[in-house]
């Protein structure tokens, strides 16, 4: 995993991904009509960046918080909520994604995207990460969740152009480990990447006690 100020020093000249603009999973789930902002109206991306997706919600009519630990990529992200002119309908919240809580996402929230944030972090980090969208989410929400994806020891020693044994990717089965308990996993698009996936997860209803209905 790379540091906070790493991550604040890429935001400050140049961060790769940052690129990519609003991310075609995210245009494509909403053209499909797996989410609206009228059956969906809360929104979070878990590691926002500079806020793309945060502010192309908000256009579309979502309320959208996003959530990163850079404040170099919060403070640029305000910015451009500011220049589209939708930030009463976007909040944007420095936080660790790991911690037990994060003050600013009070209540739950319909969608949550995550593109890449999970799988950044070191692999005995990722249950707490997984752990905050379980609290964040309520049954019937959509978490869009893209990752690199291979098994460790099929990755290269060193990679600039994607995952590598020393950044490594979520493990195939790894996605189940960390979300099946709460959410009902899917793969959604072909990422057209041989080593990342995209898969749609949907929040499951509470399992009912074995007491609930008996006759008292």
């Amino acid at each position: 995993m790379v540091g906070r100020r790493a991550y604040d020093l890429m935001y400050r000249w140049w961060a790769p991904w940052d690129a990519v603009g609003v991310r075609p999973e995210l245009r494509q789930l909403l053209a499909d009509g797996e989410v609206d902002p009228f059956r969906y109206p809360r929104a979070v991306d878990l590691g926002c960046g500079t806020g793309a997706n945060v502010v192309f919600l908000a256009q579309q009519g979502f309320r959208a918080t996003g959530l990163d630990f850079s404040p170099v990529a919060l403070d640029k992200a305000r910015r451009r909520a500011a220049e589209a002119g939708v930030s009463s309908r976007c909040r944007f919240v420095e936080a660790d994604l790991t911690a037990d809580e994060v003050p600013g996402t009070e209540g739950t929230f319909d969608l949550l995207l995550d593109f890449g944030s999970i799988d950044d972090l070191a692999p005995s980090a990722r249950p707490a990460a997984a752990r905050l969208a379980t609290r964040l989410s309520r049954p019937g929400s959509r978490l869009l969740f893209w990752c690199f994806y291979r098994r460790r020891q099929d990755l290269p020693r060193i990679s600039f152009h994607g995952p590598s044994r020393l950044t490594p990717a979520i493990e195939p089965g790894e996605e189940t480990a960390l979300f099946g308990d709460a959410f009902d996993i899917a793969p959604y698009l072909d990422t057209g990447l041989a080593h990342a996936a995209c898969f749609l997860l949907t929040r499951k209803a509470p399992t009912p006690s074995p007491l609930e209905g008996a006759p008292s």
